[in-house]
């Protein structure tokens, strides 16, 4: 009897054991299997960029927030718009970061689910836009790009361009400045090359070669033709934010362009070269009207007003080359050649944030030599020697050699200097009112003359 009252209590004890220890494990197998949850995710889960694999989803949820804060604290999203700048400020952002520790896929990736204050970055964009491009902005794109940002964790190597989220319009390509020049005789090369080319684009972030183009386009233009083209071009690009990167000048100031805008071109070594800063295109358009070239320039506003002042202009007096003929007689003088004086001027342009002066650049010095009056005189009693002449440098060449060498040193040269020569006297120096040119190429004197 007692044999077999152990043996049922040992079956008794064994059935009991195996029954806890079933219930446990199925107990744990029903509550992984119908609940969804298991201690660790498994390889592969990730939401956004943050791995959380081999995590439980406390602990997903901690390292999704800690990795949101490190990026709140540390990232900067630059913005620009041509030269002016700013940053999108991480406080715009919200990650629901709860919500997506709950979307967690075991084993997949799944989305940082982030919502950016587009309404509030609209202030910022204000700042950084001309007032007719505020309007015409794409925010919807914008707004995805920069949750897209968030949502990686990024950091962008670049500044968000907010030219290329402009809705590009009538209002927005609007002629941002624009120059004329009167041609006097109407060259029928000149007017060819203008009527196949009525438009050149100035591509963003690129170099700009009227020589280069010239050549590319075929066009049969002599020096004269070319620079009356170059010196209408520079005009019209000086008051923008163009970096002018090589223009020379003439010995003799043409006739018909304004003192401070000549650009001299020729299909040797003389070249019209700038650069375009900005990412977006700009298109140069040419017409001949009443016998005048009309350049305009095409394009998004500028962010700064720019104003270009022809100022500081001195004028330097010709002086007398005297020459002794025999032909004449004693006492006795005659004027052989007529001079013209000389010019040295400066080009500076302002850039204007409404009426605030941001900056002031100097452009150019241009100097023009005067050429120097040549007078005829007869021999005097005693004098044996013939067709003699008297000379001496004067101040006027000095600072031609003076100018030729800084031009050298610039990338704006002008690369001819002065052989004239003149009496014992030193030129004198006049000063005339300085003048201003805008974006639509009108020129105006300034309220205040310079005396002399």
């Amino acid at each position: 009897m007692r044999q077999i009252a152990a043996v049922k209590l040992f079956f008794v004890i064994a059935v009991c054991t195996i029954y806890l220890i079933s219930f446990s494990q199925i107990g744990v197998l029903a509550y992984e299997t119908f609940l969804g949850e298991t201690d660790r995710l498994p390889a592969g889960t990730m939401v956004g960029p943050i791995s959380v694999a081999n995590k439980s989803k406390q602990e997903a949820l901690a390292e999704i927030a800690k990795k949101v804060n490190e990026w709140k604290a540390d990232a900067t999203i630059p913005v620009v718009y041509q030269e002016k700048k700013g940053e999108i400020p991480t406080s715009l952002f919200t990650f629901q970061i709860e919500q997506s520790a709950r979307q967690i896929v075991s084993g997949r990736p799944s989305q940082l689910l982030v919502q950016f204050d587009v309404q509030e970055f609209s202030k910022t964009i204000k700042t950084l836009l001309p007032p007719p491009l505020a309007s015409s902005i794409n925010l919807e794109k914008l707004q995805n790009d920069v949750t897209n940002i968030a949502a990686g964790l990024q950091m962008p190597s670049e500044p968000i361009d907010l030219a290329a989220y402009v809705s590009r319009s009538d209002e927005t390509e609007q002629q941002v400045s624009a120059a004329t020049l009167k041609l006097g005789k109407r060259p029928a090369p000149l007017l060819e090359w203008i009527s196949a080319n009525p438009a050149v684009e100035i591509k963003g972030k690129s170099i700009f070669s009227l020589a280069a183009y010239v050549k590319e386009t075929n066009g049969p233009l002599s020096s004269e033709e070319m620079s009356m083209i170059a010196s209408a071009i520079y005009q019209t690009i000086l008051p923008t934010n163009f970096t002018v990167l090589e223009r020379h000048t003439s010995r003799e100031l043409p006739d018909g362009i304004t003192v401070g805008y000549e650009a001299k071109v020729d299909d040797r070594n003389r070249d019209l070269q700038f650069y375009n800063p900005n990412t977006t295109a700009y298109t140069l358009k040419f017409r001949v009207e009443n016998n005048r070239l009309h350049v305009a320039l095409f394009g998004l506003p500028f962010t700064y007003k720019y104003v270009v002042k022809v100022g500081d202009i001195e004028y330097f007096k010709p002086k007398t080359v005297v020459q002794y003929s025999p032909l004449l007689r004693p006492g006795e003088r005659q004027l052989k050649q007529s001079g013209k004086r000389g010019i040295l001027v400066k080009v500076k342009r302002e850039a204007y944030s409404g009426n605030h002066l941001v900056r002031t650049e100097t452009i150019a010095e241009d100097f023009y030599p005067p050429s120097h009056n040549i007078e005829l005189r007869g021999l005097e009693l005693g004098d044996t020697q013939p067709d003699a002449s008297t000379s001496e440098p004067s101040a006027a060449d000095e600072k031609q050699a003076g100018n030729n060498q800084k031009n050298d040193e610039q990338t704006n040269k002008s690369k001819e200097g002065n052989n004239g020569q003149s009496e014992e006297k030193q030129p004198e120096k006049e000063k005339a009112p300085s003048t201003t040119n805008d974006t639509d190429g009108k020129q105006n004197n300034d309220d205040n003359e310079k005396q002399g």
